[in-house]
């Protein structure tokens, strides 16, 4: 008999110490899956941002909001015969074709504490929000400062096109667990059809005229060259 009990004990023991290296086992490949989702999701991310970038004609990012930095890129305006863009209308406000992509910050919708980069496309004012109908692109994220432009008052560096930098930091977390250290993506951006306007920051390209605007780098100007302060434009 005691024999009996000595053997369901010592069985007990091994059974348990197999139990726990089981579980174990369970919760790492679960948190590895975790943080390999969150990754994923937001490379995806990332490569859709670089889709809309190269886009774009400019991009704006506004110091006011909320939880996080937006990021509004504006389209040039369609010709409609030829059906060509027309980049001395970047961002001018207009109904019939205005063309305009807003990333936004917003709380994570699954954890507390953490972030989701969402992306709409409105026709009027640069809303982004889910009720609006943005989408969700990547969530899981660690910090709200995801966009940023590289000088002050939205100036453009001469003999450059328009550049921001994209940085996305992801950890796949739950209530009671945190898998793995945070993973961030990080890349600057240009906008490969960037317009440039000499006024100052906070004027738009005109649908009407042609002027205001102009496609390309910022140039240096005069003999011998200087350099000449160049800005993206508004979007309206």
């Amino acid at each position: 008999m005691v024999e009996m009990l000595v053997v369901c004990l010592i069985l007990g023991v091994v059974l348990t110490g197999i139990t726990v290296v089981f579980v174990s086992g369970s919760h790492s490949e679960l948190n590895l899956n975790n943080r390999v989702q969150a990754q994923q999701a937001a490379q995806l991310a990332l490569d859709v941002l670089r889709t809309d970038a190269q886009g774009a004609c400019a991009a704006n990012v506004p110091s006011s909001t909320t939880p996080g930095p937006t990021l509004v890129l504006g389209h040039p305006l369609t010709v409609v015969s030829p059906a060509v863009p027309n980049l001395t209308t970047c961002g001018a406000a207009n109904t019939s074709s205005y063309v305009k992509v807003v990333w936004c910050v917003l709380t994570s919708p699954t954890v507390t504490g953490q972030y989701a980069l969402y992306r709409a496309t409105p026709t009027g004012s640069n809303t982004c929000t889910v009720a609006t109908g943005a989408k969700l692109e990547a969530d899981n994220l660690t910090s709200n400062a995801v966009f940023s432009l590289p000088l002050a008052s939205n100036q453009i560096q001469v003999e450059q096109l328009q550049t921001f930098t994209a940085a996305i930091t992801v950890s796949r977390k739950t209530a009671t667990n945190q898998a793995g250290q945070p993973f961030t993506l990080a890349e600057a951006l240009t906008l490969r059809n960037g317009v440039y306007e000499t006024g100052s920051s906070s004027i738009a390209c005109s649908a009407s005229d042609s002027t205001v605007c102009t496609p390309g780098l910022c140039p240096l100007i005069g003999t011998p060259p200087t350099t000449k302060v160049c800005y993206a434009a508004a979007i309206q």
